[in-house]
């Protein structure tokens, strides 16, 4: 009789479908982004920046999320600003190590999330979501 795969190489390759159906399914899920740029000749990004003011870019996006969508963890260079115009999210922020905070956002609801915060959203609400964003974003000086 003879042996297809051992249970290591199945148990791993079972684990690689489910990676990469997740991440093709965030990409997905997220691929109906509006986003308009803007610079603005001065900008200071405290910490995040070169200490003093510098070149930098405003992002306006837009974008749906369905129910159980998810915007990956992720952080950003400067304050970013958001509006839900429609839906329910929850954000979730890493606020030490193991350790998470998370807030429900509902239809109105604005926040403010600081440069490098770390933390991701869900549409947890049974209908679609929509927030509308600002964010600040470093100009990059060499063209790179």
């Amino acid at each position: 009789m003879k042996k297809w795969l051992s249970r290591k190489a199945m148990v791993s390759a079972a684990a690689a479908i489910v990676l990469v159906t997740v991440l093709a399914g965030s990409a997905v899920a997220l691929s109906n982004i509006t986003l308009k740029l803007g610079t603005v000749a001065s900008y200071d990004f405290g910490g995040f920046g070169p200490g003093y003011p510098v070149p930098g870019t405003i992002q306006i996006h837009a974008f749906t999320m369905n129910p159980g969508d998810a915007v990956p963890w992720h952080y950003h260079k400067g304050v970013s600003y958001v509006i839900l115009k429609r839906g329910t999210l929850t954000e979730t922020h890493l606020v030490g190590p193991h350790r998470c905070a998370k807030g429900k956002l509902r239809t109105g609801s604005a926040f403010i999330e600081s440069p490098g915060e770390v933390h991701t959203v869900t549409n947890t609400g049974a209908d679609v979501a929509d927030p509308t964003g600002t964010a600040f974003g470093a100009y990059n000086l060499a063209g790179r």
